[in-house]
């Protein structure tokens, strides 16, 4: 009986975990972007591949998705799935300026004239990797005007993020923070009405109740870069 009990328990304990567990397939770059240099520090980091990807989330269509990783590599597999609404916007200022940036300038998302596509994709992606990674974009493979509008749209994007008042900023658009324990970690939007990531709320239930019937609960965590 006590061995019995103890699978029981066992099986319960994984039950968050498997919650945690959601699939994204990357399907290519449906705006594909300019190949970028820039600086981490005094590290020069080139970008080749670059643009507005297409992913689908648990079978689900998603309209835009970005890299917030560059120095990993590979985009699909598990991923844990949180919606932005899971993170303070005062401690997690970066992601909510990034989810921003997006909808505001994102061709799929309303933003941009789409005969401007690739250089808005471009720079997006550069101001997400500023935010996240504190990368520093200092050339844009390009036509000479290429380079000029995605480098001044590049700083338009952070400076205008930065001056938002999050407190009372409503989004259009349901974003997404993906983290992967060896692929790129995404941020992505959704029209809504979709399965959404389990909500942090459920999650600390669960595993206030396991904690209580087992008197130890494990839960691994990857920290978002400050």
């Amino acid at each position: 009986m006590k061995k019995i009990i103890s699978v029981l328990l066992f099986a319960l304990l994984m039950l968050p975990a498997a919650a945690l567990a959601d699939t994204i397939d990357f399907n290519g770059y449906q705006i594909p972007g300019l190949k970028m240099e820039g600086y981490i520090g005094w590290h020069k980091v080139k970008a080749d591949y670059v643009g507005e990807m297409e992913i689908t989330w648990d079978e689900q269509e998603v309209l835009a998705a970005y890299c917030t990783d560059m120095l990993t590599y590979g985009v699909g597999g598990e991923y844990k799935v949180q919606a932005l609404s899971a993170f303070d916007y005062e401690d997690y200022a970066y992601l909510y300026q990034a989810a921003w940036i997006m909808e505001n300038y994102s061709p799929s998302l309303g933003g941009v004239d789409d005969a401007y596509d690739t250089e808005a994709a471009t720079a997006i992606q550069a101001a997400l990797w500023n935010l996240f990674d504190g990368w520093d974009l200092t050339k844009v493979k390009g036509t000479k005007w290429q380079s000029s509008y995605v480098t001044t749209l590049y700083y338009e994007m952070l400076a205008e993020a930065a001056g938002v008042d999050f407190s009372t900023y409503t989004f259009k658009n349901d974003f997404y923070f993906a983290e992967s324990d060896n692929k790129q970690d995404l941020l992505f939007a959704t029209s809504g009405g979709g399965a959404a990531a389990p909500e942090p709320g459920s999650l600390l239930l669960m595993s206030s109740a396991l904690v209580g019937a087992m008197g130890y609960l494990r839960r691994r965590k990857k920290a978002l870069r400050a």
